[in-house]
């Protein structure tokens, strides 16, 4: 009978205090490499102790001691021990097998033939980047985003996109968006990662990528087979505005035949590409699902900084590479409700670059033709005594206040600096001493009159605790949809009224509801309340059971 001799090895983790203990690391290596060293520090103690160094994989554990740093250079791993406070480990020709998860450590116990205790005290993550296949899928008319990683050693070298055997398209540029056709490249230096923007999809971006780095003697790529899906489910840019300080919605559709992707969504910079969120803001940004391929992305507090265009989507992640599939476009406005004769802060933020810059506020995107300028941060507001303006530079922030608000004073503004910075912020004016209350009963009808304020307008009528949310969400009819169900609009040109009739209520027709007129985004708005009860049903009611007693 054979003898079996059977070997245990204890792990245990590093409880030493001190800087040298229980590290990890990640470390980037790529085919063909020639060598690739990890240095594993340890304390003084364990200076005369085997070290040991080994790989975790679905394998057995592959150990190489300290006793065989005698190795030949020609051998795959070899380790070096300085006897003092590290010991370094070699590996050479680094091919897509050495990639995984290394752990440096010292035998504690060498007296038991029968078990080895090993202390824990690096841990090693190896990346082997090469020529890697990763299939994207993106829409027609939207955008796909692709970021490319690469070793980090190789950070400053030129990155190149190369579309199916055409020439390559090189970075020259570091740390700044270079257009080239519908392509956007950005080479950041300091991630060693390339990114590629493409909007505007169609069948003919459909094609075979090369995203790589240069180096000598051949190039390091992945490559990407983007598929363009034709689809008309998404929908086109949808607007949306938001009531300063307080919250907004935005539908995201979930785009199809994607495997393990994550929900995503970027806000556009001046030169339209789709950028992330920075990790400051992120948190304001809640994500959840919804019906199936749908999710809402909920942005709280929202300011005026959040003004913008937004996609959202899905993003993949492989090893070396993260597509974003973006598929909705979102308009987001911040809003702002002033009352006739009131009075309104108009805040506009600034970058900190700007803070020596004449700052403008203006009814419509400032530097455009159709402009109206309302006031610089330079000008006295004697030349008008209904506006104000503060400028202060500690906190980054220009105030423009507008007084005795009027309809004509509804409308788009634009917070701007130079042409580089514009924000814009949507006024609505809710009129003054016009609220309508009108009591009615179930079963019956009623009608509303609205009063027009201004001529060319489109007529709305609306219901939601804000404008802002009544005219995105709760419009019943308008000038457009004459008659929507139980709700019909008829206008009085001649008296400058329009009127809405409501038949056979409800008592959950009770609530808020708003006359609007719109002008090229302009709103003014009357409030209606309405209360509907269950009176003279209840009265007709009473009426036919008397009625039915007398005839029996």
């Amino acid at each position: 009978m054979k003898a079996v001799i059977i070997i245990f090895i204890f792990i245990t983790l590093c409880l030493i205090s001190g800087s040298r203990c229980g590290k990890s690391a990640i470390r980037d290596g790529y085919l063909g490499q020639k060598t690739i060293t990890f240095r594993c520090e340890y304390d003084e103690k364990f200076k005369t102790h085997t070290k040991v160094f080994y790989r975790l994989n679905e394998d057995p554990v592959h150990v190489l001691k300290s006793s065989r740093s005698s190795q030949s250079s020609e051998e795959k791993f070899s380790l070096s021990d300085s006897h003092k406070d590290h010991f370094t480990v070699t590996i050479r020709d680094i091919s897509a097998a050495d990639g995984g998860v290394y752990l440096c450590g010292v035998e504690r116990d060498e007296s038991h033939q029968s078990s080895t205790h090993i202390t824990f005290i690096k841990e090693i993550q190896l990346n082997v980047y090469g020529q890697t296949s990763v299939q994207v899928q993106a829409y027609s008319s939207k955008s796909v985003f692709i970021t490319c990683k690469f070793p980090q050693e190789f950070k400053g070298n030129k990155k190149f996109i190369q579309k199916d055997s055409s020439q390559k398209i090189f970075v020259e540029e570091q740390n700044q968006w270079v257009h080239h056709d519908k392509l956007h490249m950005y080479d950041d230096s300091s991630e060693g990662r390339l990114k590629v923007f493409i909007s505007d999809l169609t069948a003919a971006d459909e094609a075979t990528y090369r995203c790589g780095v240069n180096i000598p003697d051949h190039d390091l790529f992945t490559e990407i087979t983007l598929t363009v899906n034709q689809v008309d489910h998404f929908p086109a840019l949808s607007k949306a505005s938001a009531i300063i300080g307080e919250s907004v919605k935005l539908t995201c559709n979930f785009p199809e035949k994607h495997d393990e992707t994550f929900t995503h969504i970027c806000k556009e910079n001046k030169e339209k590409i789709c950028e992330s969120i920075s990790s400051s803001e992120k948190k304001r940004f809640e994500f959840s699902a919804g019906p199936a391929g749908v999710f809402t992305v909920s942005i709280s507090n929202v300011s005026v900084r959040d003004a913008g265009v937004y996609w959202c989507g899905a993003e993949t992640r492989d090893t070396h590479l993260t597509s974003v599939s973006l598929t909705n476009q979102h308009q987001l406005t911040p809003t702002m409700v002033g009352r006739e004769g009131d009075s309104s802060e108009i805040k506009c933020p600034y970058d900190e670059n700007h803070s020596t810059e004449i700052k403008h506020l203006c009814k419509g995107k400032c530097f455009t033709p159709d402009a109206q300028h309302i006031i610089r941060s330079d000008e006295a507001h004697v030349n008008n005594p209904k506006i104000s303006v503060k400028n202060e530079t500690e906190l980054n922030l220009f105030t423009v206040t507008l007084s005795d608000l009027r309809a004509e004073d509804a409308g788009i503004y634009w917070c701007a600096v130079k042409e580089e910075f514009n924000l814009p912020i949507e006024l609505m004016i809710v009129l003054k001493d016009a609220l309508f209350t009108h009591e009615a009963s179930v079963g019956g009808s009623v009608s509303i009159s609205c009063k027009n304020v201004r001529t060319q307008t489109q007529r709305l009528f609306c219901r939601g605790d804000q404008p802002n949310i009544c005219v995105r969400d709760g419009v019943r009819v308008s000038s457009d949809t004459r008659t929507s169900g139980r709700f019909s609009l008829t206008d009085e040109t001649s008296a400058g009224v329009f009127t809405v009739n409501i038949s056979n209520l409800t008592e959950e027709d009770s609530g808020k509801y708003w006359c609007a007129e719109e002008t090229s985004g302009s709103f003014v708005f009357t409030e209606v309340h309405l209360h509907v009860t269950q009176g003279k049903r209840l009265i007709k009611l009473i009426i036919t059971i008397v009625l039915l007693k007398k005839k029996w």
